[in-house]
């Protein structure tokens, strides 16, 4: 069987693609920028009580004192509300450029569409608007994500047996996309059974108690994949409880430092990194550009990269070296 690893080796997370990516949003238009003259942005995340964007934040602080760009942060803490009123703000402040990662797909259009119409340029990254016209949208290839998680899960279980998707926020195209991978790959593994699949919200706590409840229904199974490591951290705490660490594979996705200290201990099978402070320098780096009016692709498609007990050393050392180390565990830094 083609293992995952052979599907990605070469795929280390610097490699972008220039082709437009398969993330949902086909309403969203981009534009050739225009030169504001500035050299501040507004960066409106999701979240940051979540290590994966505490990460991406780190990545652009880094990449805005590089580039001499001054970075305001803003927190909506996975509320909608928040986030339209910060874009507001700093729309009517007459930010250089706002930099978007969206609580929904849907109703940050809105912002999109009011920036549109105060001559701001917008970015998008991680989460794509479904509507408006952005510059330029940054992000990790999600259906590939979710195929590249269903080939590892099958080859963790031996390919045959019963496993389990828990999903993300649904209403994201991130969440969406990946779960299509992933439905799509696992199908073509004909000797595995998804028994459930379940939605806990890209977070760890949710993830243990909608584990737990599937446990409950379902105490023979034999593989997990959680859309991302935070919800894999939670479905870990669940298969403790029942004493099935190791017995029960799990494979996750962004590659935070807990998912690979617990792949370095045997714990998870594997995670598909998506180094979040790589996705932030890109994201500034793009926003540099588009303040300088240069042209930039409509859309930016970041790889991912398979990591097993195999890698996991070399890709730790990999995000040391782009200056990443709070994103290391220590067992695995120098």
């Amino acid at each position: 069987m083609r293992t995952p690893r052979k599907l990605v080796a070469v795929a280390l997370l610097a490699a972008v693609s220039l082709t437009a990516c398969s993330r949902g949003g086909e309403e969203t238009t981009t534009g050739a920028p225009q030169a504001s003259g500035k050299k501040d942005a507004t960066i409106i995340m999701s979240t940051l009580g979540n290590p994966f964007f505490i990460s991406v934040k780190d990545g652009a602080e880094a990449q805005a004192a590089k580039s001499g760009i001054t970075l305001n942060v803003q927190n909506a803490d996975n509320s909608d509300a928040t986030f339209l009123n910060q874009a507001t703000t700093a729309i009517s402040k007459q930010t250089g450029i706002l930099i978007l990662d969206p609580v929904g797909s849907q109703s940050a259009s809105s912002s999109v569409t009011q920036a549109n119409a105060a001559s701001i340029p917008v970015m998008a990254f991680d989460r794509k608007p479904s509507g408006g016209k952005l510059a330029t949208f940054v992000g990790y290839d999600a259906v590939q994500a979710g195929k590249n998680a269903a080939d590892a899960l099958a080859e963790a279980v031996g390919g045959k047996g019963k496993v389990v998707e828990i999903q993300g926020i649904l209403g994201t195209n991130v969440a969406q996309d990946r779960s299509k991978g992933f439905q799509q790959q696992i199908a073509t593994h004909q000797d595995i059974k998804v028994v459930a699949t379940q939605a806990a919200d890209f977070d760890r706590a949710k993830a243990l108690n909608v584990m737990t409840n599937v446990l409950q229904a379902n105490p023979d199974i034999d593989g997990v994949y959680a859309a991302n490591d935070e919800m894999a951290m939670g479905v870990l705490s669940a298969l403790k409880a029942r004493n099935l660490v190791g017995k029960v594979k799990v494979v996750g996705n962004d590659g935070i430092a807990d998912a690979l200290a617990a792949v370095a201990a045997g714990e998870m099978y594997a995670t598909n990194a998506e180094s979040p402070f790589a996705l932030g320098q890109k994201v500034v780096s793009l926003a540099g550009d588009v303040l300088g009016g240069k042209q930039v692709q409509a859309d930016e498609t970041l790889q991912g990269k398979l990591v097993t007990k195999d890698n996991v050393k070399e890709y730790a050392d990999y995000l040391v070296g782009l200056g990443d180390k709070s994103g290391v565990p220590d067992s695995l830094k120098k």
